[in-house]
């Protein structure tokens, strides 16, 4: 399999920043290490400065030009890396993307004074003097919305000032507009998503897709569609299931393998019989596409890449090394091997939701 560089695939049209990205984009959590906040692991395993700017210099050179972060992952030491690489390369070559809503160490993270104290230590933090991408990572505005309109009103100033070119917001990991008229949870979670998107208006959407994802009815409105429908920008995250996807589980343990500060141990789908699931049950990807993490790679990038043709689909990465799992994604995906694929997703879900009744979701 012959690894390309992103550079070589064809170009995503991001039109609120009038210009264009590869299809592949750099998902920098995991370069944060581990960080806990408001009492809740929200990082990763430690990993040290020189290993994360190799990282980032490995994605720059194979062509990744949107790289993003958050304040909050590493409580900034996820940016000021990022900031190591936009040192070396030319700023107006890179779109950055971080995001801000969930660092509450000195206030609600969306009344007006704090979100200029931490766009400031963002920019600061990073090396430069705008943001491209700024999203509102959370979306707890508070009792009753309470500072929603505030959130709003500064995120507005931000641009006018130059400070920040677009705005994003994060979808719900599961979403379809038809489900806003149940009364179900899923319904509530619906019409929340659409309440924040008519009074954000935001430039673009991120949302969670990959092989596990939710097979949803032919007339279903997802993200996807509604990004379409909308005109909005999309980016994709954990395209290769924050490495749920391409790696052997390892031996079996009673025990979390991952410490403190790192978000996997709360989650089941991480626990050695969730990662046994998902692995056992990828066993016809493996026979079918190759057994290599190189391999399971690159066809869950092909099944993001055809499924959502017109999005950015980011990629966590942790060392050098593990970006050379990016590799060239061929031909796009017949529906019959869509059909296939999903088909696979909705088994290791249905075996996840049957081990873990509750809290499944990453």
């Amino acid at each position: 399999m012959r690894h390309v560089t992103a550079s070589e695939q064809p170009p995503r049209q991001l039109t609120r920043l009038g210009r264009t990205s590869p299809a592949l984009a750099a998902g920098c959590w995991p370069l944060a290490g581990p960080c806990v906040n408001d009492g809740a692991d929200v990082g990763w395993a430690p990993t040290h400065d020189i290993v994360a700017l190799d990282a980032l210099r490995a994605a720059w050179e194979r062509g990744l030009r949107l790289f993003d972060t958050a304040d909050v992952y590493g409580h900034g030491r996820g940016e000021e890396r990022l900031g190591y690489l936009l040192a070396e390369v030319p700023r107006d070559q890179v779109i950055v993307s971080t995001k801000t809503g969930y660092d509450r160490r000195s206030g609600h993270p969306y009344q007006a004074l704090q979100m200029k104290r931490h766009l400031r230590r963002s920019l600061t933090r990073l090396g430069t003097d705008h943001i491209d991408i700024y999203a509102y990572h959370s979306t707890d505005f508070g009792s009753n919305d309470q500072y929603l309109a505030e959130a709003i009103a500064q995120m507005n100033e931000f641009k006018r000032e130059g400070l920040t070119r677009a705005v994003a917001i994060r979808a719900p990991h599961e979403f379809a507009v038809q489900w806003a008229a149940e009364n179900r949870p899923r319904g509530q979670q619906a019409r929340r998503f659409l309440h924040l998107l008519d009074r954000c208006q935001p430039g673009l959407i991120a949302v969670r897709h990959n092989l596990l994802s939710p097979v949803y009815q032919t007339d279903e409105t997802t993200v996807i569609d509604l990004a379409r429908q909308r005109g909005m920008d999309l980016l994709i995250k954990q395209v290769l299931g924050q490495g749920l996807l391409i790696r052997h589980p390892g031996p079996q343990a009673t025990a979390s393998l991952f410490g403190a500060g790192d978000h996997r141990r709360q989650h089941n789908w991480f626990s050695p019989l969730g990662r046994r699931l998902i692995w056992d049950g990828l066993r016809p990807i493996r026979d079918r596409y190759g057994h290599t993490p190189a391999a399971l790679a690159n066809v869950a990038i092909r099944f993001a890449l055809t499924t959502a043709p017109t999005a950015v689909s980011m990629l966590g990465f942790r060392t050098a090394s593990q970006i050379t799992t990016i590799t060239t994604p061929g031909p796009a995906l017949t529906p019959t091997e869509i059909e296939d694929l999903a088909a696979i997703g909705t088994r290791i879900r249905g075996s996840l939701n049957q081990a873990f009744p509750t809290k499944t979701r990453l």
